[in-house]
């Protein structure tokens, strides 16, 4: 598709995924509060996560980013909503980068989390005051890492300022290079037929790829472990089990679902974890292959939009206290709402018949 196409796309799932944000995040909430006593700490790492999304959401939706993919550079160009400095708009992208690192890395610590609760469960004290303070410090390392590669090894030179002016020109011919801030991730260059590789450069990348691995093999050995273990121990209490088993499909079907893959077969619950981190994968390797996604690289975009508000909506569904208590309220609504009409129609033929 073509770049007005894709971001008439990109526009509307902003719309609908800030909404969906805010409105599913602000139930999950007061769920967590009303209805999460059970869930131990966890709740306060649900709770986190869940302000997280709709700081996501907000940042997302102010810098408006766009993804370009040509000539052996990614391109991460932000629609200013307001003029700023060249110098501001590079530390928003930054930040940006900052808030994406951070959705990989909490959804790791979740994972670590329900590794303790199911395989260690004395080390469940790291996950309680004070120790619990001590996890957002360890979570800031590798997104201060991520942000400060972008903004550190990835300096505006006059080949990027050429690069995404033709880019703007060439697919969004309506966006001025003047109302955009950018970070442009150039792989190599060629110059009379001569290829010039950027070190700096593929060492950002490098960066990138290190902490998209150890999340991922966090992910994998705590999920594995997990599920191994919910399968051989039987001597927890039923109702246990079914809370630890709820939690645990969560957890695997919020990293499906990153990407549009969503499984429910516990035989299944290790493969979407892989396909979580496929669209950054392909962000960061095609530029190295030099294959140009153009405007199609806004696929990444597009699901980065509706994710915040996905990913609770599958807490709510999955836990069976949550999903209940939002069944209920909807049936006493319903109830309410055919009473009232029972009523307006009874007067209405008490009326007619006087």
């Amino acid at each position: 598709m073509n770049g007005e196409m894709w971001i008439t796309l990109v526009d509307t799932a902003d719309i609908v995924g800030f909404s969906l944000t805010l409105c599913v995040n602000i139930v999950l909430l007061c769920l967590l509060r009303t209805r999460g006593k059970n869930l131990g700490t966890y709740k306060y790492l649900m709770a986190f996560f869940s302000v997280f999304s709709i700081f996501y959401a907000i940042i997302e939706s102010i810098l408006r980013p766009i993804m370009h993919i040509e000539n052996a550079t990614f391109f991460l160009i932000s629609r200013k909503r307001f003029n700023y400095s060249t110098r501001l708009g590079k530390i928003n992208s930054a930040f940006y980068c900052a808030c994406f690192a951070t959705s990989f890395v909490v959804s790791g610590v979740h994972f670590v989390y329900r590794y303790f609760a199911s395989c260690k469960p004395d080390l469940l004290r790291f996950f309680n005051m004070p120790n619990l303070l001590l996890w957002p410090l360890g979570c800031s390392i590798p997104v201060t890492m991520w942000a400060s590669v972008s903004y550190f090894l990835y300096p505006d030179t006059d080949y990027t300022e050429a690069a995404v002016s033709d880019v703007l020109r060439n697919h969004y011919s309506w966006i001025k290079k003047e109302n955009v801030s950018y970070i442009a991730y150039v792989y190599y260059q060629y110059e009379n037929g001569v290829r010039y590789v950027y070190i700096k450069n593929l060492l950002g990348c490098f960066v990138h790829y290190f902490v998209m691995s150890m999340t991922f093999v966090v992910m994998f050995y705590c999920g594995f472990s997990t599920w191994k273990t919910m399968r051989i121990h039987k001597e927890i209490s039923d109702r246990t089990r079914q809370l630890q088993k709820q939690l645990f499909k969560a957890l695997v079907l919020q990293v499906s679902v990153s990407f549009w893959l969503i499984t429910s077969s516990e035989l299944q619950t290790l493969i979407p974890s892989i396909f979580m981190y496929a669209p950054t994968g392909v962000m960061f390797i095609a530029p190295f292959f030099n294959i140009d996604l153009n405007a199609n690289a806004n696929f990444i975009v597009f699901c980065s939009f509706l994710y915040p508000g996905l990913d609770p909506l599958i807490l709510i569904l999955i836990i069976r206290d949550f999903r209940q208590t939002i069944f209920r309220f909807v049936r006493r609504k319903k109830n309410s709402v055919d009473e009232s009409r029972s009523t307006t129609r009874n007067m209405s033929v008490a009326a007619t018949n006087s």
